[in-house]
């Protein structure tokens, strides 16, 4: 498409019609990815006799608050955040740690070993994760580490590929000079990645935690591989749970999924500005 047809294009969007056709796309999309969670914050607010009424009654005038209340109490969903929180820190620590320390030394040390072990890195994220899962399943266990959170979190200790790359591209786009500076002053390697690459790169480290809090809090496969006793259970485990149990009580499954999903929904919305800017570096420098 030539320049002229593009910029015509353009002129016929920016007009009062194509900014209506637009908005109403828009519109659309968002009201179609926004109905499942619709329905999943009506149906836990419906008393238990409205939920599998038929047609579906969407705006339903009898609310309760109720079914939050048992749903709570049916299994010990206060002791399923408190394990799921306590994860998810030592996952994001872990992460935002190893995963910075293993970038900066990739981007400020480089050479052709640095950049053979980079490759290393990035054909570990083509390995999918149920490949090495009864390998890991076998190490753990042998150790006795069962039915604890060290399988869990410990492995996010030693760097994760995806945020390796991460940290190492933003650290790449620092001017040289603030690290020559820093070394004329006499910095040490560890003076330089906490004075000099760690305040540049704030954006990245606050991508890197909410990605890590989004990936630990939603984690499934290894609490139920490696957890066997509920007073550890995440979160998401107890969901699972709960939905065994209470599989025709949606109205007591969806306050407890929606409460699960609370957590990530404020820390998205909270956090977009920094994960735009966090993965947006400037590799021009």
């Amino acid at each position: 498409m030539s320049g002229i047809q593009l910029r015509g294009v353009s002129r016929r969007l920016g007009s009062w019609p194509g900014r209506i056709l637009v908005y109403t796309m828009l519109l659309a999309l968002a009201a179609l990815f926004l109905l499942p969670f619709y329905w999943m914050l009506a149906t836990a607010l419906k008393p238990q006799q409205l939920v599998y009424s038929f047609p579906p009654d969407w705006l339903a005038g009898d609310l309760t608050l109720a079914n939050f209340r048992e749903g709570w109490t049916a299994l010990p969903f206060g002791r399923f955040f408190i394990n799921t929180a306590y994860v998810t820190m030592l996952t994001v620590a872990g992460t935002v740690l190893s995963s910075s320390l293993v970038g900066f030394g990739l981007a400020r040390y480089g050479g052709r070993l640095a950049n053979l072990l980079f490759v290393t890195v990035l054909l570990t994220m083509m390995v999918p994760p149920a490949a090495t899962l009864i390998p890991r399943f076998v190490i753990f266990s042998r150790l006795g580490w069962t039915n604890s959170y060290l399988p869990i979190v410990l492995p996010y200790w030693f760097g994760v590929p995806f945020f390796i790359f991460l940290f190492r591209q933003f650290f790449r786009a620092i001017p040289q000079e603030y690290f020559d500076a820093a070394e004329l002053d006499g910095a040490s390697p560890l003076d330089l990645y906490f004075r000099v690459a760690v305040p540049l790169s704030r954006p990245a480290f606050v991508a890197a935690a909410l990605f890590s809090t989004l990936i630990a809090w939603n984690d499934f496969l290894d609490p139920l591989v490696y957890l066997s006793t509920l007073d550890k259970f995440t979160i998401q485990l107890g969901l699972s749970s709960f939905r065994g149990q209470f599989i025709a009580e949606l109205h007591l499954m969806m306050p407890m999924a929606l409460l699960a999903m609370l957590p990530v929904l404020l820390l998205v919305a909270l956090g977009q500005r920094w994960i735009a800017r966090g993965l947006a570096p400037d590799l021009e420098k």
